[in-house]
């Protein structure tokens, strides 16, 4: 594919990243030349200097053979009209990146139809959404739903307590035979990840991640020796668009609710939107007023201002009680590594959260899609189409690669299944998948006629 995308931010570069490690041509626009220098060298893209709002640079782009344009700036009009631009111009698929709330809204409908964008995203929702998803299987440092729930991808750090510690995996599968509730797809040792086979050996430390029955989600993090803290108090660190959502979203669940703001006009304003919340007026790096308001007795700790560094020592401060459940907002992943070496739970970014919903978007048939802050190694959904490769073939024969592994499987009116070797796949089946980006264009041509 011909891949446009508009926007050399955080969520763009990543977009970049993943769909150029498939084989796709890619081309950036950014209009800021100091960004688009060091896209250049940093990545191995075409970069097109300008503004996407002008005909001219998008066809310098190569609009007129794209085959999708994503716009991810953070400005709206930017989007939209680059959306419209490139409609005008025969792109079969585009994305607009939308954070005012008044245009996502009833009232931006009309606006949204006439730049017919295919599929509009909302990095600050898909951010709450996956805040809300950890917070609620707390022990876990990743969460995501697939297979429309049936199915839990979750990843956790193996604890010293860990009944798997010291096993391997065959010996942990033998264990479990003849059903096999989960399936672990990647593991995490010294900064390298692996798709890890039967010979593989885990240790105390190890970040693995898993695939589970929803069913078995608690029994799962009870073997990794992640310990479930359900929420009742909670302190959210910000009040922007994902703060105030995460705010809003706990009070809903029941949840006695702090909201620490450091602008005065925007606490008042949440005060009154939010008449359930205790709002208060303050700095989260104001050490003396985390105290007053009790953060080392919370439930859960979420710091999600738009400084990095902030909300780092925020959740390090909150973390120092241990049975605080603490996630940080992060959109530099310079200071990814600070997160486990403070003792942090989890991290979120805008740009996972946004790149799963463009990548599910892309792929067509993709049901769900989840790409990692420190790995290349995705976990995608796909559709088995009748007459492919796959079509009435068992697992064992279909001689994948090896940086591809088949997780579960899931049919209509049935519960998802792990997937084993003796395993037959048959057209109309959705297969959950572990894989880097290079092997998709393999996994997909076993999987489509």
């Amino acid at each position: 594919m011909h891949v446009i995308i508009v926007g050399a931010g955080e969520v763009g570069r990543f977009l970049a990243q993943r769909l150029g490690a498939e084989g796709n041509d890619i081309v950036i626009v950014e209009q800021n030349v100091a960004v688009a220098a060091s896209i250049g060298e940093e990545l191995d893209v075409q970069v097109v200097v300008g503004s996407a709002t002008v005909p001219s640079t998008l066809a310098a782009a190569g609009v007129d053979r794209a085959d999708l344009l994503a716009g991810v700036t953070q400005n709206d009009e930017v989007n939209f009209i680059a959306s419209l631009l490139a409609k005008d111009r025969g792109v079969p698929q585009t994305v607009a990146r939308i954070q005012t709330e008044e245009l996502r809204g009833p009232a931006g409908k009309t606006l949204r139809d006439a730049m017919k964008a295919d599929l509009i995203i909302d990095p600050d929702a898909d951010t709450a959404d996956e805040i809300m998803e950890l917070a609620r299987a707390s022990g876990a440092d990743e969460v995501y739903r697939m297979s429309d729930g049936d199915l839990v991808l979750v990843g956790a750090v193996i604890s010293e307590s860990s009944a798997l510690a010291g096993s391997t995996l065959a010996e942990v599968g033998q264990s479990y035979e003849p059903n096999w509730r989960f399936l672990f797809g990647a593991l995490t040792r010294d900064g390298e990840t692996v798709i890890p086979r039967g010979d593989q050996r885990l240790e105390a430390g190890d970040h693995v991640r898993v695939l589970t029955t929803r069913s078995a989600l608690d029994e799962i993090l009870e073997l990794l020796g992640a310990k479930h803290r359900r929420a009742k108090r909670v302190m959210v660190l910000g009040g922007g668009a994902v703060g105030s959502r995460v705010a809003e979203r706990f009070c809903e669940d029941g949840c006695e609710v702090v909201l620490v703001e450091q602008d005065i006009d925007r606490a008042k304003h949440l005060s009154e939107k939010l008449p359930y919340v205790t709002v208060v007026n303050g700095d989260i790096e104001d050490v003396d007023l985390l105290n007053e308001e009790s953060i080392t007795r919370m439930d859960h700790v979420i710091a999600a201002t738009g400084d990095d560094a902030a909300n780092v020592l925020a959740c390090a401060f909150a973390a120092t009680e241990k049975r605080t459940f603490t996630v940080a907002v992060l959109h530099r992943l310079a200071l990814l590594p600070l997160v486990r070496q403070f003792g942090i739970d989890a991290s979120v970014s805008p740009r996972t959260a946004s790149a799963n919903a463009v990548l599910r978007h892309v792929r067509g048939g993709t049901a769900s899609v989840a790409t990692f802050l420190e790995s290349d190694i995705e976990v995608d959904e796909f559709e088995i189409e009748a007459d492919s490769v796959a079509d009435g073939a068992r697992v064992a024969d279909l001689h994948l690669p090896h940086s591809i592994v088949l997780g579960a499987v899931t049919r209509e009116g049935q519960a998802g299944e792990i997937v084993r070797g003796n395993t037959t796949l048959h057209a109309g089946d959705n297969v959950v998948v572990f894989a880097r980006p290079e092997s998709i264009p393999a996994l997909l041509k076993a999987f489509t006629a």
